[in-house]
């Protein structure tokens, strides 16, 4: 089984900057009032999704060393192979679990934001309803990417499944162990190029939202 590479992108989500507000004006608009709260309550409902890739980033270097493992040996070693085959498909049990429990955070910070977006509708003031759009349409472009990602991601897990159970089998050959390589590194190099989507619409919209608490009269303050 040696040479047969599986390569696995580091990823590095993108998600909210974490914030401290100061009203430093006297704002008296309730629909602005109400959007700042909604979009504030959808930065909050991410924060599992923050503990969650350092869960997954965990688990996936620990996938990744199991599989190594198994590539430097041979049919020899078969019951070492399935042991370790066996680990690796409880780790991609384990990263299923976690993964869900994100996505769960996402949705609920999505839910959060289709408040925000009843409450923009209602603004009068129109340079900030102007920023207010702006951010909305940064933020349903960075839910649609983060989709494509979890989509992509579980596509790859069922893939890596299926290499692991391919593992097992004695009569496996060469050819059908690369394949299935193949078919994992395609899935993942999507999954990086979603990543990266995903990263460079967080950093859109919390340029747009920082925009519309400026004009709303937030000061705020990265921490």
């Amino acid at each position: 089984m040696k040479d047969a590479l599986k390569r696995r992108p580091g990823m590095k989500i993108g998600v909210f900057f974490a914030v401290t507000l100061m009203l430093s004006g006297c704002m008296g608009q309730d629909p602005v009032d109400s959007l700042h709260q909604s979009l504030e309550k959808a930065a909050e409902s991410e924060k599992p999704f923050l503990e969650e890739q350092k869960t997954l980033k965990e688990l996936e270097a620990k996938e990744n060393q199991l599989y190594d493992d198994v590539m430097t040996l041979n049919m020899d070693d078969y019951k070492k192979i399935a042991a370790l085959s066996n680990e690796a498909l409880e780790n991609i049990s384990k990263r299923e679990e976690h993964v869900k429990i994100e996505n769960d955070s996402i949705k609920k910070s999505e839910s959060a934001f289709e408040e925000a977006k009843t409450s923009a509708q209602h603004i009068k003031d129109k340079h900030i309803k102007e920023k207010a759009d702006a951010a909305a349409s940064q933020m349903e472009k960075r839910y649609s990417s983060y989709d494509s990602l979890y989509k992509e991601y579980n596509k790859a897990l069922q893939l890596d499944k299926k290499l692991y159970m391919q593992l097992k089998d004695k009569s496996l050959t060469r050819d059908a162990l690369d394949q299935q390589i193949d078919k994992v590194n395609a899935s993942y190099k999507k999954v990086l190029k979603y990543s990266g989507e995903f990263n460079e619409q967080t950093e859109k919209y919390n340029e747009a939202r920082e925009d519309l608490y400026d004009a709303a009269g937030y000061q705020v303050k990265k921490s």
